[in-house]
């Protein structure tokens, strides 16, 4: 499944609210400074007079999908709060709506949308209202603010309230049936190869291979912090020519997709495509997986039927104990919105202690630096039990830059639909690299030149 998919997916997030509402809807403040109870202790402003708040989401999630995962939450928070939500729709995308001239206060939406935001000039910066508000940004996993400050050119255009980033989901019932060693936290790509391989079998007609990557996340999310464009005054270029690149996809696909038995489950299971969520979730023929702490909670039933577990993404040799990079989830406030004091209340009761705490024990992911917070991932969930610790093994790698073009121009699509024809030796990697940084090269030009 891609990035982007698994975003949308959220409609499955029920297990979410009630979990959220009894253990964030107390009234408890965020545990950094300051109170969230009526009066603002720093601003002397009183935060439960009636007011609106429209919310938009780039990730087109539904209006249950909405409440469940925050909405309700707020909504008992601030009693005196109408919470409004807009859905992202084909018919009303985020230009379409800011031409409408209606109401909006509050934006969110990934990491990947906020170059989208950017180009748009949609969110002010929150820089004096983060101060105003007494919101310690130290407490915050320091990737996440340091990539938003790198957008905004030094400000503030959005604070993050969740956090993602791969760990490596196995099916224990295949290690087993062949008798191998189950994967570790701590491991090199090398070590990780070798047993992987091992598992590269057939049995009674049907074929396993023991990994495969999650194609966008190995681009979008890579260990070493490569970008998708580079700059050099107002000329805009794409880095794939960039010799990381080709140790990125040698290590994390090349290195398994050029055996016999990857090969076969692409034929029997993907009419010759990759390996991915469905071949590891339904096909079961897949061992190992890459994916984010929503797997669990969008596929509860298909997760439920597997015998499971997960360990840290494997490293490089260059970047021993750096992981992929973190993914967040940002809220960011409209400059169409009059309601901005109201508004930043309620990011910070998003990124509170309290509804952070509760997050976490539902099997979400913390932006939180917090270690008490981090251990008690997934204490509340379906599947406690389960080694969470592996979301925070890694050093996160620093998030890559980001360009605006890149709400336009995806900087990576050119090369993940070359893959299954690398696997295949039908094109080698120097040639797919240099025929992708020649194609997205084209397409900035032509944006360029609208």
């Amino acid at each position: 499944m891609k990035v982007r998919g698994l975003r949308s997916c959220f409609l499955a997030l029920a297990m979410l609210s009630m979990v959220f509402v009894s253990a964030c809807g107390s009234g408890a403040g965020n545990g950094s400074a300051g109170t969230n109870e009526g009066q603002n202790e720093k601003t002397g402003e009183n935060y439960d007079k009636p007011t609106t708040l429209v919310f938009y989401s780039i990730a087109r999630d539904s209006e249950q999908s909405f409440n469940e995962r925050m909405g309700d939450a707020i909504r008992k928070r601030f009693p005196n709060l109408t919470v409004k939500y807009v859905q992202r729709t084909t018919a009303n995308d985020l230009p379409a709506y800011i031409s409408s001239g209606e109401k909006l206060d509050l934006v969110w939406g990934s990491l990947g949308s906020w170059p989208q935001v950017q180009d748009l000039g949609l969110a002010i910066d929150l820089t004096d209202l983060i101060k105003k508000h007494n919101i310690d940004l130290s407490t915050f996993e320091p990737s996440s603010i340091d990539a938003m400050k790198q957008m905004g050119a030094g400000q503030i255009l959005a604070l993050p309230f969740e956090n993602h980033t791969k760990v490596v989901y196995y099916n224990k019932d295949i290690f087993d049936k062949f008798g191998v060693e189950y994967p570790k936290d701590g491991m090199k790509w090398p070590e990780f190869h070798a047993l992987a391989k091992k598992l590269n079998r057939e049995d009674s007609g049907n074929f396993y291979t023991g990994y495969s990557p999650s194609v966008n996340s190995m681009f979008i999310q890579n260990e070493l912090s490569l970008p998708f464009f580079q700059q050099s005054g107002s000329t805009v270029r794409s880095t794939f020519n960039d010799p990381g690149w080709k140790t990125i996809i040698e290590n994390e696909f090349l290195a398994m997709a050029r055996e016999t038995g990857y090969q076969k489950v692409m034929d029997q299971y993907r009419n010759g495509g990759i390996p991915n969520l469905d071949t590891f979730t339904k096909n079961r023929a897949l061992a190992m997986y890459p994916e984010g702490p929503l797997l669990p909670i969008v596929l509860p039933d298909d997760m439920a039927k597997l015998n499971w577990d997960i360990v840290a993404m494997p490293t490089l040799a260059e970047k021993p104990g750096v992981g992929y990079q973190a993914y967040p989830t940002y809220m960011s406030i409209s400059t169409m919105s009059q309601e901005k004091d109201m508004a930043m209340e309620v990011i910070k009761f998003l990124t509170s202690k309290e509804f952070q705490t509760a997050l976490s024990k539902s099997g979400d992911m913390t932006i939180l630096k917090d270690p008490e917070i981090q251990r008690v991932m997934g204490q509340d969930s379906k599947f406690k039990g389960k080694n969470y610790g592996a979301f925070f093994y890694n050093k996160f790698a620093p998030i890559a830059t980001k360009f605006p073009i890149e709400s336009k121009v995806p900087g990576y699509t050119d090369v993940t639909n070359k893959l299954a024809q690398l696997a295949k030796g039908e094109l080698d990697i120097n040639t797919a690299l240099r025929q992708a940084e020649e194609a997205v090269n084209k397409k900035v030009d032509e944006q360029a030149a609208k």
